[in-house]
Order: structure tokens, then sequence, then C-alpha cells
């Protein structure tokens, strides 16, 4: 009994995160997380960016217009609701939701979607049904630590983060920080500072970056500095859609794009395993092909 006490003492929580889950035309009978299930389970905690609305419904956002469809500047995006299930089989614990696709089925997709979500016990942040909800830190407990998550879209451009829906005090969407480039620094601080109100460790999961780039850009690095400098224990990014470098700020990890979890396209990917108290993380990668994530 005494060596398990000790144990669990000295034993730091291991948290393992992915990237965007783009499960949009991948049917469900492929298992598409099925062999990243033991990496995910082997963690005390396992998060992922849930990208794609999972939903039936067939009202589309009328933010995202005809002509930018088209010419495929924006893109509405879907996947079968189904695929929650493979969510909650590969040991998924928290899902960030603050991207540029929650709000592509409107209201009704998102709040499918959360409901579907609480019906699996996974917790999550980054979008609902108003400003509160969508800010509001999501907490889980692994012992005696809590472990927070805040999820923020973070666009350098105005006009980009109107078409994802921002939420508001009376409208449901996304939460979004508009920065400029530069850090509103009283606006994280008072991020951090209300999250660790309810937590012991905090995440800031950062949805931000230029798709398609494999290096993070000035604004990244700046925000991303910023939450660490106010208090955050990590920062968590996605978008991009590939892999970006991670790196250490004042002894705490920034992963500034995770790559795609999977994705109908293939391509590289990795997961992340940290340590909590640890300065880095460590890299686990795995290809994505027809619509699977794999180690082959």
């Amino acid at each position: 009994m005494l060596l398990a006490a000790l144990l669990m003492v000295t034993t730091p929580t291991t948290i393992v995160f992915g990237g965007d889950a783009m499960f949009n035309a991948i049917p469900p009978s492929k298992k598409p997380l099925a062999e990243l299930a033991p990496q995910f389970k082997s963690a005390d905690v396992a998060i992922i960016n849930l990208e794609i609305p999972l939903t039936n419904s067939t009202t589309r956002t009328t933010r995202k217009t005809a002509a930018e469809l088209k010419r495929k500047d924006q893109f509405v995006l879907k996947a079968d609701p189904r695929h929650m299930a493979h969510v909650k089989a590969a040991g998924i614990d928290m899902v960030s939701l603050a991207n540029n696709h929650a709000l592509d089925y409107g209201p009704k997709g998102l709040s499918e979607m959360i409901a579907a979500l609480d019906k699996a016990g996974i917790a999550h942040t980054g979008a609902g049904r108003n400003a509160d909800e969508a800010e509001r830190v999501a907490v889980i407990r692994r012992g005696r630590q809590r472990i927070g998550l805040v999820s923020y879209l973070a666009f350098m451009s105005s006009g980009s983060l109107k078409k994802c829906t921002p939420a508001t005090e009376n409208s449901a969407g996304v939460a979004v920080l508009s920065f400029g480039g530069k850090p509103n620094n009283a606006k994280v601080k008072a991020i951090v500072r209300r999250a660790r109100q309810s937590c012991d460790v905090l995440i800031v999961a950062l949805h931000w970056g230029i798709e398609k780039q494999t290096k993070p850009t000035g604004y990244q690095r700046a925000l991303g500095q910023a939450f660490i400098d106010a208090g955050a224990d990590v920062i968590w990014g996605h978008h991009p859609h590939v892999l970006q470098p991670t790196e250490t700020y004042r002894g705490k990890p920034i992963m500034f794009s995770m790559g795609n979890l999977v994705s109908p396209r293939p391509g590289k990917s990795a997961l992340a395993t940290w340590k909590i108290g640890e300065e880095s993380v460590k890299l686990t990668p795995y290809n994505i092909r027809g619509g699977r994530a794999t180690f082959k």
C-alpha cells in the first residue's frame, strides 16, 4: 500500500494531444481512430480538436457565400454523427471546438454535436449557445489534479473570424480572439486569471496560423508566449493541417500545430505526449491513409 501511495504521488499525469479531426467524407465503417486508441487510452487524459460538426443538419451557414465556396476560399463541412462512437471508443476525454467549421451547419448542427458529446461523457469547450458557454473552462479531475482547457479561434483577420460565427452574449458560436497579430495582454491575462479559479493545470487551445504552412507565424509565437507569461501551462495549437514545430518557452511547451488527427486526404501526422511539469512533449508519428490513422 505504501508503494502504491508513493506511485500516486510521484507519477506525473500524462496528457496526449491530437490534431484536427477531419471526419468529413470518411465512412464510419472505416473506424478511422482504431489504431490510435491504445495511445490515447495509455494516457491519463486524451484531447483532440473536433474540427467538423457531427450532425444530420442540412441548414448551412450563410456566412460563407456561394461565390467563396465556388472559389474554394471557404469550405462548409460536416460528418456522419456515428463518428462520435469512434471518438468515445478511442478514449478521448476532452475536445476543443473553437475552430472555423464548428458552425458550418449553424446552431442546430452545433447543438446536435454538443448533445452527443455530453451523452458520451466527453468534456468540451470553445463553442456554445452563447459567449459565456463557449468560453467556459472545461475541467476534468485526475486524482487531486483539476485539468482545465480553454479554446479560442485566433485568426488575425476580423473578416475571417466573422465567417466562423463568433459567439455573442445572446447567440451561438465559437470563442474568438482577434488581436491583429499583436496580443491584447489584458485580455489574455483575464482569460488565464478566470480559468485558474477552476483548475490546477491550464491547457490553452488556439486555432491559428496559416493552412499548409510548416512554420509558425510571428503572431502565433507572440500569442502563445503571452499566454505562458500570463500563467498557462501548455499551449496546444491547430488549424494549419500540417505539423509545425514545438518549442519551449519559460519552461513550458508550445505546440504550434499538431496537423490532422485524421482526414480523407493522405498525409503524415503525430500525437504529442506531455507529462505535466515537463518542459517538452514527445511526438509519436503516424500516417493517414485511406481515411484512417495508421502506424504502418
